[in-house]
C-alpha cells in the first residue's frame, strides 16, 4: 500500500464517525430534576425556600430562633394550601448540603459577631468621651471639651474680646463706607420724608 491509498483510507475513516467536544459553558451532566405534578413556579419557590430553611437550621446565636420560626411558619402554611409544593419542598430539602450551610451559618454568626463587637466598642468609645451622654454627638462633645479647656485657661476670654474687636472694626468700616457713598438706610429715609410732615 501506497502513502497515497493509505491517506484515501484514513479519509474514509474519518467520514464513518461524528465526533463532538461540547459547547463552552454548557453544563455536563447536570439535570433539572423536578418531583412528578409541581409546576415549576411552584419547584422555584420550594427550592428557594428548602435552601433558607436548612441554613436557618444550621444558624446559630443572636436571632437564630426567630430566624427558623419565621421559615418554619412560612412553609407550614405553603403546605397546607398546596400538596405539590410540600412535595417539592421535602425533595429539595433533602437535596441539601448540610455541611456547606454548616460552614457558612459558622462564617455568617462570626461577621456578626465582629460587627457587634465593633459596634458595642465604638459606643463605649463615645460614652467615655462624652461622660455617659448618650444623645450628645462626639462633635459637640469635642466642643464642649474646647469650651472647658479654653475657660481653664483664659483663652475664652482672649478669643471673645478678639471676637468683639473684629466685629466693631466690620461695623465701623460699613459705616464709613455708607458716609462715603452718601447712602442713607431705609429707616432713616423713612423718618425724614414719611412721618415728617
Amino acid at each position: 500500500m501506497t502513502d497515497v491509498d493509505d491517506l484515501i483510507s484514513r479519509v474514509s475513516d474519518v467520514d464513518d464517525f461524528l465526533e463532538h467536544h461540547g459547547i463552552k459553558g454548557m453544563k455536563w451532566g447536570r439535570r433539572q430534576s423536578r418531583p412528578a405534578g409541581v409546576s415549576r413556579k411552584t419547584d422555584k419557590e420550594a427550592k428557594k425556600d428548602a435552601e433558607e430553611f436548612a441554613r436557618a437550621k444550621m444558624f446559630y446565636g443572636q436571632g437564630a430562633g426567630t430566624r427558623r420560626k419565621l421559615i418554619k411558619s412560612q412553609v407550614e402554611s405553603k403546605s397546607k394550601t398546596s400538596a405539590s409544593y410540600k412535595s417539592a419542598f421535602d425533595h429539595h430539602l433533602a437535596n441539601q448540603n448540610m455541611a456547606e450551610h454548616t460552614t457558612k451559618a459558622i462564617s455568617e454568626r462570626r461577621r456578626k459577631n465582629t460587627i457587634n463587637t465593633t459596634t458595642k466598642t465604638a459606643r463605649g468609645v463615645h460614652r467615655q468621651l462624652t461622660g455617659g451622654f448618650g444623645g450628645v454627638t462626639l462633635a459637640s462633645a469635642a466642643i464642649a471639651a474646647g469650651y472647658v479647656a479654653a475657660r481653664k485657661t483664659g483663652t475664652d476670654k482672649i478669643i471673645m474680646d478678639a471676637a468683639k474687636k473684629k466685629m466693631s472694626d466690620v461695623v465701623n468700616d460699613v459705616k464709613d463706607k455708607k458716609k462715603k457713598n452718601n447712602v442713607v438706610d431705609l429707616d432713616t429715609w423713612l423718618q425724614k420724608n414719611l412721618y415728617n410732615d
